[in-house]
């Protein structure tokens, strides 16, 4: 090679490299080149959280590089140029989540809640098989594993505490004179403090709601049946007062709200006129007629009363009680036969927002976190955003968003751990939906029941992730998410 030859190819080099070095630089910034425009794009990102966690990622359908972030445990995939994508997540064994996204430039579109459950045929449910065909079951305040039961065997009615990993079961109480309440009213056991005692609502043998008190710790179901001491007024609602073990919170018939020292026989009249009560942060709230205007007290002082609510919740003239859910003094939601009213308050950004639904609302759950209120009927779920979510997808105060509308009667609705996702049974099946409110919503079907499934049936417990129905008299069990934090049944 003479030397004419070697400046030639020192030239080419110069100028391959003068070209080339700006676009890698270019590439490792983010930017990529649009065949369409012939310009240079800033791409975005992707980002993706799930559970299980060792997951494929398409885009496109094309199987994708992904970058794992040990600090979060995301998957984030980079140098997307902007535009419309199809983004599926899948794994063998899975049902795959589909999604279709939008990319921007210099933006991560990011996905937190990604739950990809087990295909049908992969399901492993799990029967745990009693003598005595179950009424009613109830998550157990003591034990993640322990379910309480209501059976029925001729003439008793039987309460025993069901461990779910050894099947083994011990009996809390039975009686003859009495029988359960009817499971679609809706009433619990009321558990005190130290799990000693509970309250347990009946019917006798007339036909009179009754509420006992039963204390686990005596032998040969030793119980006081709370209605004696209160004999010419009745009992409308009876809860344990916070976490004391002996006072208790007694709504009357004739609309008067006590605490009541069970143990000293004591009673102190909080306030009159009262419809519905409920307790959050160690205070009571109760609405009091003629307009439902909320109150607060607390535990301590009886006599120091807030007004928390100005506008009137006006319901039908027969309408004596209501029911009310509180979160805190500036969540509160209130229910009745044919009206609900919200209670919305933004401290921080000094705004009030009262809501009057239009629509019927059977029943609601507020989110742990307090962010979200997840309401439904017969046919449908929605959701209304209480506060700012800054997490994508973003959803601020205010905002009402559908999850789902069906022809079928849909029941057992929860929230899951994540608030992003619910649970619920339709006919026979029971199905998970994503709240996301970006385009496509992800269904799953958890599992499918021998006979349809009646309200009540069916509990997630947030727990230990696991979900527990009702079939045939007989208790079924499913691990939605492990304690590694992978989906496995």
């Amino acid at each position: 090679m003479n030397r004419t030859q070697r400046k030639l190819f020192a030239l080419l080099f110069v100028l391959l490299f003068a070209l080339i070095a700006p676009t890698v630089v270019l590439f490792a910034q983010g930017y990529r080149f649009s065949l369409k425009n012939n310009i240079f794009i800033y791409s975005g990102s992707i980002t993706v959280k799930s559970w299980p966690r060792d997951i494929e990622i398409y885009i496109n359908d094309k199987k994708q590089n992904k970058n794992l972030n040990i600090i979060n445990g995301a998957y984030t995939i980079n140098g997307v140029k902007p535009g419309k994508y199809k983004l599926a997540c899948s794994r063998p064994g899975y049902d795959t989540w589909e999604k279709e996204i939008e990319v921007h430039s210099g933006i991560s579109t990011e996905f937190w809640n990604v739950l990809l459950f087990p295909e049908k045929d992969q399901q492993n449910i799990t029967a745990h098989t009693t003598s005595e065909k179950i009424q009613q079951f109830f998550l157990s305040p003591s034990d993640n594993h322990e379910l309480v039961i209501f059976s029925e065997k001729d003439p008793k009615k039987q309460i025993y505490l069901l461990n779910t990993e050894n099947n083994k079961t011990k009996l809390i109480f039975e009686t003859k004179d009495f029988d359960f309440f009817p499971k679609k009213d809706g009433l619990n056991i009321e558990w005190s403090a130290d799990n000693e005692k509970i309250i347990l609502p009946v019917v006798n043998k007339e036909g009179q709601k009754k509420y006992l008190i039963i204390d686990l710790n005596q032998p040969d179901n030793n119980f006081i049946i709370l209605n004696d001491f209160f004999e010419e007024e009745n009992l409308q609602q009876v809860r344990w007062m916070f976490n004391e073990k002996n006072d208790i919170a007694l709504l009357t018939k004739k609309n008067n709200l006590f605490s009541f020292d069970h143990k000293n026989k004591k009673a102190q009249l909080i306030a009159e006129n009262v419809s519905g009560f409920d307790f959050a942060e160690y205070s009571i709230y109760y609405s009091q007629l003629p307009n439902n205007i909320i109150w607060r007290v607390k535990q301590s002082n009886f006599e120091n009363k807030k007004q928390v609510t100005n506008e009137p919740f006006l319901t039908s003239n027969d309408q004596k009680f209501i029911k009310i859910t509180a979160y805190d003094e500036y969540r509160i939601f209130m229910n009745a036969d044919n009206e609900s009213f919200l209670h919305n308050e933004n401290n921080k950004k000094n705004i009030i927002s009262t809501l009057r639904p239009s629509k019927k609302i059977s029943e609601i759950q507020f989110s742990d976190d307090g962010k979200k209120l997840l309401c439904w009927n017969k046919h449908e779920a929605w959701y209304y955003m209480l506060r700012d979510w800054e997490i994508q997808p973003k959803r601020y105060f205010g905002d009402n968003i559908v999850i789902t509308r069906s022809s079928e009667l849909i029941q057992n609705i929860q929230w899951m751990d994540n608030y992003e996702n619910i649970i619920l049974s339709t006919n026979q099946d029971v199905k998970s939906f994503e709240v996301d409110p970006r385009n496509h919503t992800n269904i799953s079907n958890l599992a499918t029941s021998k006979k349809p499934l009646q309200e009540k049936d069916l509990i997630y417990n947030k727990n230990n992730q696991t979900l527990y129905f009702l079939d045939e008299g007989q208790i079924y069990s499913l691990i939605l998410i492990d304690d590694t934090g992978f989906l496995n049944f």
